[in-house]
């Protein structure tokens, strides 16, 4: 009876380090009185809470079968599976929150679009959801890498002026790059990760861009948006890089910032260190 009871704590607090919870998500409504409250993520599904607000208590509103949510940085749709709370097509008065089951997202999704299966329904765009806890276990026997440090607005020099670094975080497991690009509301502005990269200014190592998190490669964009690029982790030693893109045809740098990052101090093994507890990195 006792290991039973140890075996169910120990399902319930991996179910529970698994789910994540995010509450009244940044998004853009097309419809002021629509509003996604929460999402809740597991490694089995995704549950949206969506809610209609109305001062009436007799307008009505309905889910067509089936919305979708759509991954804004890959494309990928993700059909709903489940009403969870209410019937497909069945009319509610007032204020209602629909509860919506999904299939589970990637852990690296971090931006998704909901949209109604009808023509003329809500769409919830740039539904933010920051990037899933990474668990890294670390003890005398294990690694001690496991780190995570944010650099907000690090000291950099620019070739480019309207092209800025607003953040970089680096983990034992990835590099991220935060930059803001002006483009003004006329100019257009199309990424290219495959022609990214961060070089080691100390070593001329050069580290490409493995993925696009919140924008789509050849995807025109205007007015100040930021921009978030996954990178390799960088040796701890690393202390300066220069953040490039090159044009398509490789002739020209588009932009090549030089930015400062302090390098990442390596703990010591001693008594009073924390090597022996679990590293939780949650990126946003």
């Amino acid at each position: 009876m006792k290991k039973f009871l140890l075996l169910t704590a120990g399902l319930l607090m991996a179910l529970a380090v698994n789910a994540q919870t995010y509450n009244n998500p940044r998004q853009s409504s097309n419809d002021s009185r629509a509003k996604v409250v929460k999402v809740e993520r597991t490694a089995n599904s995704t549950i949206v809470y969506l809610k209609f607000t109305t001062n009436n208590s007799n307008t009505k509103s309905w889910l067509e079968p089936y919305p979708t949510l759509t991954d804004v940085a890959t494309g990928k749709k993700y059909q709903a599976k489940e009403a969870m709370n209410f019937n497909w097509n069945g009319v509610s008065t007032g204020t209602r929150t629909y509860k919506i089951k999904f299939p589970a997202l990637p852990k690296s999704t971090t931006s998704v679009t909901y949209r109604d299966a009808g023509n003329d329904g809500w769409v919830i765009k740039s539904i933010a959801l920051p990037v899933q806890k990474a668990n890294t276990n670390t003890n005398k026997q294990g690694s001690s890498n496991g780190f995570s440090k944010t650099y907000n607005n690090p000291s950099q020099k620019s070739n480019n002026k309207s092209v800025k670094v607003v953040k970089v975080i680096r983990t034992n497991e990835y590099t991220i790059v935060h930059f803001s690009c002006n483009l003004g509301n006329y100019n257009a502005l199309k990424m290219n990760t495959a022609k990214m990269t961060l070089v080691d200014d100390d070593t001329e190592k050069a580290y490409k861009a493995t993925k696009a998190l919140n924008f789509k490669n050849e995807t025109a964009y205007h007015g100040n948006p930021v921009f978030k690029v996954q990178f390799p982790p960088l040796p701890k030693s690393v202390s300066v890089v220069r953040f490039r893109e090159s044009s398509n045809d490789n002739s020209y740098l588009r932009w090549s910032i030089t930015v400062q990052l302090s390098p990442i101090k390596t703990q010591s093994n001693n008594k009073n260190n924390n090597n022996n507890k679990t590293v939780n990195i949650n990126v946003y």
